[in-house]
């Protein structure tokens, strides 16, 4: 029989203010499972007015509790960043679970983040160039994605070491900032889940804590941080040992752009071009 801690540690307990929930002891990811169902099933009962339904972001050391990846596969919109992996055996066996995991997930849109949707997968480790004629590309970013320096002889680095959830909602809008006519997605958050035990199933045998949280201004400050992680991170086993973004900004053909823009006609001219 394994080594336990008894139930004697476990503390739930509910914040003053808005009804938060806390937990102390063992197990503390059911309350993490808990509330990521409730957020769910909530928002989804509201039917509000230009929801595109929920969403996550997220970043945790490392992420293999069976539940958690249901969940994360299983969000419409989703996308969690782990520490780089080492790429030894044992690994690789870590990597291929979470990877079947999330196969077919269906991440998260850059368009919704403002910070984002300007950049752009590097092409062989160079930014694509766009130009007047290049496609719109709607972006996803996979369900899974690392972040960081790979461990390599056992060198210490630094590494992405948070234990955070982000749930939110996807809405949209037909206008954009300044009135255009535009068609306008974002992300709001509304929920914070910080705690000191990582996403795994062997966090559940240890003493951890972990809590919700709903302060505006802390869910705004987290926002910030997991957008800049998303910013910097790579596909899920990259072969880069070093931090080496997948997201770049493109190079934009100004010589092509101008002469597009010489070639639209002048607004103020009349039909006959007078």
């Amino acid at each position: 029989m394994g080594l336990s801690f008894s139930d004697q540690f476990d503390v739930q307990t509910v914040l003053e203010q808005g009804g938060q929930r806390a937990r102390f002891g063992t197990n503390v990811l059911a309350g993490l499972i808990e509330g990521i169902d409730t957020f769910r099933r909530d928002l989804q009962q509201q039917r509000r007015s230009r929801s595109l339904g929920p969403a996550m972001l997220g970043a945790f050391l490392w992420v293999d509790d069976t539940e958690l990846l249901q969940r994360i596969a299983e969000f419409p919109a989703a996308c969690v960043v782990v520490s780089k992996q080492p790429r030894d055996k044992r690994a690789r066996a870590k990597l291929g679970k979470v990877t079947d995991a999330v196969k077919d997930a269906a991440g998260f849109p850059t368009e919704a983040l403002s910070e984002l949707e300007e950049l752009r997968f590097h092409q062989d480790g160079k930014a694509p160039v766009l130009g007047p004629g290049s496609p719109r590309e709607d972006l996803r970013l996979s369900a899974l994605r690392t972040l960081g320096y790979r461990k390599v002889d056992n060198h210490l680095v630094p590494i992405l070491h948070t234990k955070m959830l982000l749930l939110g909602e996807l809405w949209w809008h037909d206008e954009d900032a300044l009135g255009g006519v535009a068609d306008v997605t974002g992300f709001r958050p509304h929920r914070l889940w910080l705690g000191s035990a990582n996403g795994t199933e062997s966090s559940r045998r240890s003493l951890e804590f972990g809590l919700w949280l709903e302060d505006p201004g802390l869910l705004e400050a987290a926002r910030g941080f997991l957008v800049e992680v998303l910013a910097q991170s790579e596909e899920l086993d990259p072969d880069s040992d070093s931090l080496t973004p997948d997201l770049v900004m493109p190079d934009y053909d100004d010589e092509a752009m101008w002469e597009a823009m010489a070639a639209l006609p002048d607004p103020d001219d009349g039909e006959d071009g007078v």
